[in-house]
């Protein structure tokens, strides 16, 4: 039980500071906008889409995660404590993450306007952030 507590929550910091790193950046390149109406238009969209996609979206992802954890089989050494979030996240979980870092750097070279991206990148972000809560609750029904 102990094992799958850790890994749990190591899945939800990986997911709370991609997160933040996310957001930081998004709010970066919105802030490069003189403010006015545009900046708060943009901000406005990215918290929204944000969080939409926080609830309806990755907040179910992280319900999957968080029961996968019930079915595994953790050891009872310490290679079980330090990579049963492996075990999470799965085969599904590693390729998906490669995808959207290999998205995000295609993006980050594309020729978009930066506050156009910062949009993208401050929704996911908060959305991350949102769904990461899933994984440092006790239980899940």
């Amino acid at each position: 039980m102990r094992e799958k507590k850790i890994s749990l929550i190591i899945v939800g910091v990986i997911w709370l500071l991609v997160g933040i790193g996310l957001s930081i950046a998004g709010t970066r390149w919105i802030s490069g906008l003189s403010f006015g109406p545009m900046m708060i238009i943009f901000l406005s969209l990215s918290v929204a889409i944000g969080l939409l996609k926080g609830k309806f979206v990755l907040k179910k992802v992280a319900l999957k995660y968080y029961k996968r954890a019930d079915v595994i089989q953790f050891g009872k050494n310490n290679m079980s404590l330090l990579f049963g979030w492996v075990q999470v996240l799965g085969v599904k979980g590693f390729i998906l993450i490669g995808l959207m870092m290999a998205m995000g750097s295609f993006l980050r070279h594309s020729n978009l306007d930066r506050p156009l991206l910062g949009i993208l990148y401050l929704a996911v972000g908060i959305a991350l952030v949102y769904a990461s809560k899933i994984f440092f609750c006790e239980s899940k029904a």
